[in-house]
């Protein structure tokens, strides 16, 4: 009875969530930063949705693509191809963060470890993706084009997860289907060329979840638990680099007692949970501390190491609303670059925002809202910021930016559109069990940017999850719903 009520509720937020994105998508957000009507932007997005349908009907035919012998070459192919493109022909020189990390990475190689430290106090987080960097640039050279084609591998190794992961929850075309949306997925392709940390981050954050699905289900003995520290391993990683990893725990436990059947008495059930997560956590625990304990004479500061009151701080401004303000500053150099005074002065600066103007702040998260989930103008934008040389084709994409912005956009909308119908098939036939996780993580991460700061950028850590939640409806749509959940690796 628990379980229904919990899967119910989850679905219905979930739901909720994606209707928000489609009205302030096509409604509200959209037509104003695109400056183009409702049925102009609801239309291409149905196009694609149609595109889509009619790939996954087109797999459905071709069944030796089901071997991952076959499929996972030509997915990685078709993932390699259009960012090879765009690295190649757009000459994206690094600013801002994307700069401070190349150029600290570079400083580590160089032994300078002192390279940033005052920032770098405040937000220990900064230390994880340069670290991983510059084992890349000792190896293959310390240039940012070396960092750019890290991305690429990251960013195939992210769509072949994806297709593992969409295999084992949907099936095996589901799982063709999911890869191949994010190989083509037009802001993936632009941002590669960005050293971002969520290239990688995204890759770790995947593969956790699909070793998690994976293991959670079977009941290990023994040695076997050790897979299980595996995933806390990986997570643990994956944290250094964002410090959001570690957002996974709530979800990961509602999955375990609410959307796994219970075929056992519920004191064993629960036993057997617990020590599923125990081992998570153990994993997860150990590996932060011998990462530390390798690598902090190094980085100087605690890697994993967070505190969201100063971006709460920034999350809470109603005057940028709940963007970046180079204002926010302030607060660090008034207290002199001090973790613990920094974060707890800027949080209690945020609290007193929200109690002095409560209907101030519901109005500003609304802002948020749109801000954060409903456009996918980021990667074009960032990409585009500092390019040097100009070539033929980036020059073409400065010129044609508007039709870029609306392709990407009516991609991402596609997605949207159908990850609606995928829930809603899901609350119609009482099958939540295969988007309960990923329904999960995307309102924590909604929820946290309640309070936190947020950009567009900031999604696409979940977007494959949106994939998944869509793949889920075209499984509907073709009427190969007992599909589901039999896709494990057989092969």
């Amino acid at each position: 009875m628990i379980q229904k009520i919990v899967r119910n509720t989850v679905l219905s937020f979930y739901l909720l969530f994606f209707i928000l994105v489609l009205i302030y998508g096509n409604f509200l957000r959209g037509p104003y930063l695109y400056q183009r009507p409702t049925l102009y932007l609801f239309f291409y997005g149905m196009l694609v949705c149609g595109g889509f349908i009619g790939v996954f009907y087109l797999l459905r035919k071709i069944d030796f693509l089901k071997s991952p012998k076959f499929f996972i070459p030509l997915l990685s192919l078709i993932a390699f191809a259009p960012r090879y493109v765009w690295v190649r022909l757009m000459n994206t020189m690094p600013a801002y963060d994307f700069l401070r990390f190349h150029n600290y990475a570079i400083a580590l190689l160089q032994g300078d470890y002192d390279a940033y430290l005052e920032i770098r106090n405040v937000f220990p987080h900064l230390s994880g993706y340069p670290l991983v960097l510059s084992y890349i640039y000792r190896i293959f050279g310390d240039t940012v084009a070396v960092g750019k084609w890290f991305n690429v591998f990251c960013s195939i190794i992210t769509a072949i997860l994806l297709y593992l992961l969409v295999r084992e929850v949907l099936g095996d075309i589901a799982g063709q289907m999911a890869g191949l949306i994010f190989a083509l997925y037009p802001a993936d392709i632009m941002y590669i060329t960005l050293l971002a940390s969520e290239h990688v981050f995204l890759a770790l954050f995947l593969l956790s979840i699909y070793l998690f699905i994976r293991y959670s289900k079977i009941n290990l003995k023994s040695w076997g638990l050790l897979k299980l520290f595996v995933i806390g391993a990986v997570m643990g990683m994956a944290h250094i680099i964002r410090p959001v990893a570690s957002l996974l725990f709530p979800p990961m436990l509602a999955y375990l007692l609410f959307f796994q059947e219970v075929k056992k008495p519920m004191v064993g059930f629960l036993k057997e949970k617990g020590k599923i997560l125990a081992m998570i956590f153990l994993g997860f625990v150990l590996t932060l501390g011998l990462l530390n304990l390798l690598y902090l004479d190094i980085v100087k500061v605690p890697l994993g190491k967070t505190a969201g009151g100063f971006n709460m701080y920034v999350g809470t401004d109603p005057e940028r609303n709940g963007m970046w303000n180079p204002t926010a500053w302030q607060i660090i150099e008034e207290y002199d670059h001090d973790f613990d005074r920094v974060h707890g002065e800027a949080q209690r600066r945020a609290i007193e925002r929200i109690k002095e103007d409560p209907t101030a702040f519901v109005e500003l998260a609304e802002k948020k809202f749109a801000i954060q989930w409903t456009t996918d103008d980021y990667a074009l934008y960032w990409s585009m910021l500092e390019v040097y040389p100009d070539t033929v084709f980036s020059l073409w994409i400065e010129e044609n930016k508007e039709t870029v912005d609306i392709v990407a956009q009516s991609y991402y909308m596609g997605i949207m559109m159908l990850a609606l119908l995928g829930v809603w098939y899901s609350i119609k036939r009482k099958a939540g069990h295969s988007i309960g996780l990923p329904a999960m993580i995307v309102l924590v991460f909604a929820a946290a940017h309640v309070l936190l700061e947020v950009q567009s950028r900031y999604h696409h850590p979940v977007v494959p999850f949106f994939i998944l939640t869509a793949v889920t409806a075209l499984v509907y749509i073709m009427g190969d719903a007992d599909k589901i959940g039999n896709g494990a690796l057989r092969e």
